[in-house]
Parts: C-alpha cells; structure tokens; sequence
C-alpha cells in the first residue's frame, strides 16, 4: 500500500516538474547573433500574436472586446504608416506544439493556440499588408529562425513590436530583439495584457534594458501621435 503511494506522489512531483519547466523553457528569450545597428538602418513592425483565437475569445482568460478595438483601431495605424514607408510588416502567430503542452492548453485556455483550433489567423480587422507571416511555437517569435532571417535580408535594426500579451510572448519577443541588439520601441495603446499591475512592473524592467517605452509610429507623424508623445521623442533624440 505504502509504496503505491510513493509512487503515486514520486509521479505526481515529476508531472509538477515537467510542467514547471516546461513554462520556464516556453518563456525563456533566446540569445542570438549580436547585429551591427550600423548596417541596419531600417525598421519592421511585429504583431505578436493578435489571432482570433486570441481577440474573439469569451470567458475564461479573455480580454474585454472594447480594449481590443482600441488596440488594433491603434495597430492599423502603424500598419498604414508602415505600408506608406515600405517598412515591414511581420505577423507572428502562435502554434503550441508538443503532446503536453497542447493537453495543458486545452485544459486550462480551452484550447486557444492549438494546431486544430479554428481561430489561429491574423485577426481580421487588421487592416493592410502582412509583408511576412511567422508562425512560431514558443513565447519567443525569435525562437523561429525565419525571423532572424527576414529582419537581416530587409536591413531591419529598429522594430516596432505590438500585439499580446504583454507579459508573455511581447515580453519574450522584446527580451530577444534586445539580447540582439535591436532598438525596440512598444507603447500601452498597441500592447494588450490581462494583468496591467504586472504589466507595469514588466514595463519597468524592459525600459531598464534599453526598449522605448513611447508610442511611436514608423515614422514618429503627427497623425498617429498625440502632442505629449511627440515632446517625449524630442527629449529622447535631444531635438
């Protein structure tokens, strides 16, 4: 009787351990090639992770549809502006894969994410053109080759990352672009979460490494940008 038990508790701590280190690997940032920003001159726009799956979803683990208007309401605009510019625009879309972590995301986010959902494409209410479109596994959008690959063959040194959840996969993908090297610019009014306390907090820590933490467009217009904006990138660039 004894040993069933042992061994039923010795399993029970192997499957805690598994998933813990699962959800650490899952958001751990990946390094990368160090970039020389001199040779980088451009600057993409990424979307992370605004699939339906995401933006339509009710109950549970949803964000309210009034701020995910407002969020892809401002995300067109830096599409627009991106598309005006010939600067890229990357939609990178989450796939879990793996037996384990697709039975947990059924389980407890009702299977958003998976490979048989029906809800993995680019929400359809953005508006203009998808230059390139990622599909990655991890919280990381780096963690997929094609990304490095992409931003090198466009020149691209500066990104522009939006979408959700800023505590997750934004806060991951910042994370990479940074160990790279990258100048990255994200702003409350394009980056969704369900946790704004933490958010905060999340914010502080990524501004502390080096991201712009300011609504910027591709281009820093007017048109997108209130005036407290545009003063705060003066101040930024000693203009």
């Amino acid at each position: 009787m004894w040993s069933v038990i042992i061994l039923v508790a010795l399993l029970l701590m192997a499957v805690v351990a598994y998933t813990i280190y699962g959800h650490r690997r899952h958001l751990t940032p990946s390094q990368g090639e160090k970039i020389n920003l001199a040779e980088r001159p451009n600057s993409a726009l990424l979307i992370i992770d605004l699939q339906e799956d995401f933006t339509t979803a009710t109950g549970k683990n949803a964000y309210a549809p009034e701020m995910v208007d407002k969020l892809i309401n401002a995300i067109n605009g830096l599409v627009k502006t991106a598309n005006a510019n010939g600067s890229p625009v990357i939609s990178i879309r989450q796939t879990f894969r793996g037996w384990y972590i697709k039975f947990l995301v059924n389980l407890l986010n009702e299977g958003r994410g998976n490979p048989t959902s029906g809800g993995l494409d680019l929400d359809m209410r953005i508006n203009g053109d998808i230059d390139h479109d990622i599909v990655k596994s991890r919280a990381d959008a780096f963690s997929e080759p094609e990304l490095d690959r992409v931003l090198d063959r466009q020149k691209v040194g500066k990104l522009i990352i939006v979408g959700l959840d800023g505590d997750f996969c934004v806060k991951t993908t910042i994370q990479a672009a940074l160990n790279r090297g990258y100048e990255v610019s994200f702003s409350d009014a394009t980056t969704l979460t369900l946790n704004p306390v933490s958010w905060q907090k999340t914010k502080a820590s990524l501004t502390a490494r080096g991201a712009f933490d300011q609504g910027l467009t591709m281009t820093a217009t007017p048109d997108h940008r209130g005036e407290t904006e545009q003063e705060q990138a003066h101040e930024n660039t000693g203009t």
